[in-house]
């Protein structure tokens, strides 16, 4: 047995404090292969310090193995020693038959850190080595995507589907460019490609892009088609769910839409997203308990989310609960009494309750916050000409229609010169 083979044993049998001496001995007494194979060996057992120890003795032994120096640098990479890996990946010399692969790491790198545009020079330089290489390619195309630069990626997703290249790295490349034409606003494009992939394998995620497509040529029965061939596929997608409901919204299925998100809520309990939509689309059918029931049971699940918070309250002063508007908000951090929309909605349920101290202070200190905001203005124009400030009135009434000059007659009504002057 050699003691490279020791090593493993120890593993196996739970004897890790043997471990380094054991490794040592392999050092002083095994040849380099079976070096190797301990190295390889303690990497797939997920001992990394270990494997790195085997690596770095190797490349002491035979310091122009530049593979061996990859290999050593992708596991710096996942240990987060990231300038012991650039440095080891700079060493390899560009006449070496290793230097494009280290140009591929060190984009993967670059791009994974935030700095797409190195990556694309590491990679730019390793098209120019390998200019008929598909992983190239691919990897550039994908680095583009993920910068928005959608038809360069489409370009290139392109170049290898015409060298006969379906796949990359488990991705099929009909997908890519499907996806690169849908985010261009290509929808026939998108789906002729998104359909092209669904040929090779079915696919939840590229059958809710392409239900998406679907619903931007306004093809909304093939949409809904799409998208519940991807719920039956994988019923836990979420996206799949919202979707459906804006699909059946646009052909005035409501309780379709309803349905659907009422069975998003069932494979998944806690999506805020969902309890939102369900209780929109129960307002929407005047199933206003129904509405009422999904608001507090997304309260419930996060009872601090402000926008839980402002819908429910739009909800209740739409019902014209004014009192539940204010109860809510007692209820809630100072910090989220403070937001603008909060503070509005205080202000006109304690204008409807008669309490107009409070409703003006409200209105006084949203204005700070929404003094741009149209519907805002007319309310608070309103509320001013009845608490007797028509000089404060014409200030806002003056900020309204320099906004709006095409002011609707309400505001015509309160431009009543008489009643300015």
């Amino acid at each position: 047995m050699t003691y490279s083979e020791k090593v493993i044993e120890a593993i196996q049998m739970g004897n890790l404090n043997e471990i380094d001496d054991l490794i040592q001995s392999a050092f002083d007494n095994d040849d380099e292969e079976t070096l190797y194979l301990l190295g390889n060996t303690l990497f797939q057992l997920g001992f990394l310090e270990e494997t790195k120890r085997v690596y770095n003795h190797l490349i002491d032994i035979n310091p122009s193995d530049d593979e061996l120096k990859i290999y050593l640098a992708e596991i710096e990479i996942e240990d987060g020693n990231e300038l012991e890996a650039l440095e080891l990946l700079h060493s390899i010399d560009k006449n070496s038959s290793s230097y494009s692969q280290s140009l591929l790491v060190q984009a993967d790198y670059y791009h994974l850190n935030g700095l797409p545009e190195v990556s694309i020079q590491k990679l730019e330089e390793a098209e120019e080595l390998l200019p008929e290489e598909p992983v190239v390619k691919f990897a550039l195309g994908e680095v583009y995507f993920t910068t928005a630069e959608y038809q360069l990626a489409a370009n290139y997703y392109e170049l290898l589907i015409e060298d006969g290249v379906e796949e990359v790295a488990g991705t099929l490349l009909s997908a890519r460019l499907g996806n690169a034409e849908l985010m261009l606003g290509n929808y026939e494009k998108a789906i002729e490609n998104l359909n092209e992939a669904l040929s090779f394998k079915d696919d939840p995620e590229i059958y809710y892009q392409l239900g998406f497509a679907y619903i931007q040529k306004a093809e909304i029965q093939q949409a809904i088609d799409a998208l519940n061939q991807a719920k039956e596929i994988d019923p836990s997608l979420v996206s799949v769910y919202i979707l459906l409901g804006e699909a059946y919204e646009q052909l005035n299925q409501i309780e379709n839409s309803l349905k659907a998100i009422e069975e998003g809520i069932v494979v998944n309990e806690i999506n805020i997203e969902l309890y939102l939509l369900a209780a929109e689309y129960a307002a929407k059918l005047n199933d206003n308990e129904r509405a009422r029931k999904y608001y507090q049971e997304a309260l419930e699940i996060e009872p601090e989310n402000e926008r839980i918070i402002l819908k429910y309250a739009e909800f209740l002063n739409y019902r014209a609960e004014y009192e539940n508007v204010i109860e809510l908000f007692e209820n809630t951090s100072e910090s989220v009494q403070q937001l603008p929309e909060a503070l509005w909605l205080l202000a006109t349920a304690n204008n409807e309750v008669d309490e107009y101290n409070k409703a003006r202070d409200f209105f006084d200190q949203a204005y700070n916050y929404l003094d741009d905001h149209l519907d805002f203005l007319k309310d608070y124009a309103f509320f001013l000409r009845e608490d007797g400030q028509r000089e404060k009135m014409q200030e806002v009434l003056e900020k309204y229609t320099s906004m709006n000059p095409e002011y609707d007659d309400d505001i015509a009504s309160l431009m009543d010169d008489d009643f300015l002057y």
